[in-house]
């Protein structure tokens, strides 16, 4: 770690391990396989070296654009998930080594950030793991809604299909791994999303004016007055979503588009870079979003639902502590030997993982 003008840095090559180089453009990446799903995330820099204690996957697409020479005059940019991160205190080259501000990119995560005067440590957290307790019985969230919309999802497909079927025996089974799949390509909480789907659909038995052949899983284009059919897709691709006469609502051609019309609504909103690398657009109501506006789930209140009022407080708190106590349990009655036998697993892809990176340094 370095101190410059009291403001603190650290090597980009102690966050990323492994780059590619593309022209001007270095994209690092750094991963770390998830062993207990409980464990909380937590990064020491000391001025003896930097301690990292195993938890989840931390930094998924981490690049810096700009110069690789201490006499280039150019601003370095930093984004992270493909989101540019500004900092009112610039990263710096030092005798040919990159040095990032490690709280503006730490908080650029959602992470919490703490500094030790005393040890002279800075004390890096994931507050969406510290949402779970342990053997608590307590909502696994936050009561204000105050949960960031990306982020890496934390309930398993299972857990949420449990729920689902509970609520709705005749919901689609696929649907949970769906959201998890398609959420992560774009670093959006997909099990969160799941819930939000669950919330506007009466977990999919609706019964308002989007029907369920449509596989419109957030109300998009459902504003009240039936379409005409010719309707505006504004860019969206034609073959995977359409209007119809008389049906309120976008209708979606398979439920994989539908779900991915809602995560890139939700993209939306939160972020405003473009659609990740190789994805078209399904959402026909993207661009009409003022993009970037909300960060959390408690921000589409009043945005995303009108007036909406404790819209993202209800989706954590009546939907999202539901999956977070099925999964709980899921763990719960696992058997030792289960428990045994998928840490063996997972130990084994970290190895797997460890050799990958090891000869992208190379």
């Amino acid at each position: 770690m370095y101190t410059l003008e009291r403001n603190r840095f650290v090597l980009v090559q102690h966050i990323a391990a492994g780059f590619c180089a593309a022209g001007g453009e270095f994209i690092y990446t750094y991963r770390l396989l998830k062993l207990e799903v409980q464990q909380l995330t937590r990064i020491r820099c000391a001025t003896t070296g930097l301690i990292i204690a195993a938890g989840i996957i931390v930094f998924t697409a981490l690049s810096f654009i700009g110069p690789i020479s201490a006499d280039a005059q150019q601003v370095i940019r930093i984004f992270i998930n493909g989101s540019e991160i500004n900092s009112d205190v610039q990263p710096v080259i030092i005798n040919s080594r990159t040095m990032v501000p490690i709280r503006a990119i730490s908080e650029g995560l959602g992470m919490n950030v703490e500094w030790d005067g005393v040890n002279r440590q800075v004390l890096i957290s994931n507050p969406a793991l510290d949402l779970i307790e342990d053997n608590s019985g307590e909502d696994i969230i936050p009561t204000d809604g105050d949960l960031t919309i990306m982020g890496m999802s934390t309930v398993s497909a299972e857990a949420l299909k449990q729920i689902m079927l509970a609520n709705n025996p005749q919901a689609p089974a696929d649907l949970p791994e769906l959201y998890l799949q398609i959420a992560k390509d774009y670093g959006i909480r997909g099990d969160v999303a799941f819930c939000q789907a669950a919330k506007e659909t009466g977990w999919w038995r609706y019964g308002g004016l989007v029907q369920a052949y449509q596989n419109n899983y957030c109300g998009l284009g459902a504003t009240g007055s039936p379409a005409t059919g010719n309707e505006d897709l504004r860019g969206a691709d034609s073959s995977r979503v359409w209007f119809a006469e008389g049906v309120h609502g976008a209708i979606f051609k398979t439920r994989a588009d539908g779900v991915e019309a809602h995560i890139q609504h939700l993209y939306a909103y939160t972020s405003k870079s473009a659609l990740p690398a190789g994805k078209t657009l399904v959402d026909p109501r993207f661009i009409l979003v003022s993009r970037g506006i909300a960060s959390t789930w408690s921000d589409l209140d009043g945005r995303w639902a009108v007036p909406g009022v404790g819209y993202g407080q209800s989706i954590l708190n009546d939907y999202y502590a539901q999956a977070g106590q099925s999964s709980s349990s899921e763990t719960e009655t696992m058997t030792q030997a289960e428990k045994i036998e998928q840490l063996e697993k997972e130990n084994q892809l970290l190895k797997l993982e460890v050799l990958r990176l090891q000869k992208l340094v190379q």
